[in-house]
């Protein structure tokens, strides 16, 4: 019996709640129009976490957005906007949660317009 319990305490499983690196800041990302780019939360935990992705609190899922250039890569600690549109601008966030906790990461993302070149206006006189 006592080898039994030697054995036992050997082999405790710990648990760690879900932590995201950076989680107590909000990341500001600013991405010109038309061009990719990636948001990462790398989520750390024991068991390890599950990630989930939200933009303006609705859940994003791999299928519904892949026809709106939002994709949730393999990892699912990366999502990645292929080409950025001034519609996806706005404020994501990644939730990982384990069975010891939950830690959450916000992202304000800016899409930066097209250049619009604006001349000077031009006069015309008429003269009666």
């Amino acid at each position: 019996m006592l080898a039994a319990l030697r054995f036992s305490s050997m082999y405790t499983m710990s648990s760690a709640p879900a932590e995201i690196a950076d989680s107590d800041y909000i990341s500001v990302v600013k991405v010109p129009f038309n061009n990719s780019v990636k948001l990462h939360c790398p989520a750390g935990g024991l068991p390890r976490p599950r990630v989930s992705w939200y933009f303006d609190d609705t859940l994003l899922s791999a299928v519904d957005n892949a026809t709106d250039g939002i994709y949730l890569l393999e990892d699912g600690w990366t999502l990645y906007i292929e080409v950025a549109q001034l519609s996806h601008a706005g404020r994501y966030w990644c939730r990982a949660v384990n069975d010891a906790g939950h830690d959450e990461k916000l992202f304000n993302l800016t899409v930066l317009g097209q250049s619009v070149v604006c001349w000077p206006p031009t006069f015309i006189r008429h003269y009666i």
